[in-house]
């Protein structure tokens, strides 16, 4: 009993020091650890903030949720109020054939594939587990995007998306299927 009173004072004085830190002390590879996968959604959101995230009032990122890549303070990744996130969704907003020498002098490569885009999810969008999400696009208000999709286009407001790409499958307000 004395061990688990230990470890939960432990955490009391882990979570007081991570949202009472000054962050610049705090390593930005090591900010975003924390953003990914501590424990406790209070930690997560303050930490999502400082590595390029804008988080509504009442929004949640479940654990997992990552940002790919986002090294630089500027914004790239804004997510509206009441958003709701669940579990191991990615956001790509950047990307490109990092490593690769000769495949990144290829015209197509460099003008169509690679880009480096700001993502913008509305409010009230639910977002299941394992979605990524590709740059440049954004969810409309009230979107429900299904567990593991691939969303790679921009989904219309009040609808509900899904599969790989993702594609709109009904109607939030009325429950219709879509015809795409």
């Amino acid at each position: 009993m004395k061990k688990i009173r230990n470890l939960f004072t432990l955490e009391k004085k882990l979570y007081k020091y991570l949202m009472s830190v000054s962050l610049e002390m705090i390593p930005k590879s090591f900010r975003k650890w924390i953003a990914t996968y501590y424990p406790d959604a209070r930690v997560r959101k303050k930490y999502l903030e400082t590595i390029g995230v804008q988080i509504g009032e009442g929004s949640y990122a479940n654990l997992g949720f990552m940002i790919i890549p986002n090294n630089n303070s500027e914004k790239k990744l804004f997510i509206g109020r009441n958003v709701s996130i669940a579990p191991n969704v990615v956001c790509i907003c950047s990307s490109n054939a990092n490593n690769g020498k000769e495949i990144n002098t290829y015209p197509y490569i460099i003008d169509v594939l690679t880009k480096d885009e700001t993502i913008h999810i509305e409010d009230e969008v639910w977002i299941g587990a394992n979605v990524t999400i590709l740059p440049g696009v954004t969810i409309g208000k009230c979107s429900v995007i299904g567990a593991g999709s691939v969303v790679v286009k921009d989904v219309e407001p009040y609808s509900i998306y899904a599969g790989v790409p993702a594609r709109k499958v009904r109607n939030v307000k009325t429950g219709e299927k879509s015809n795409g």
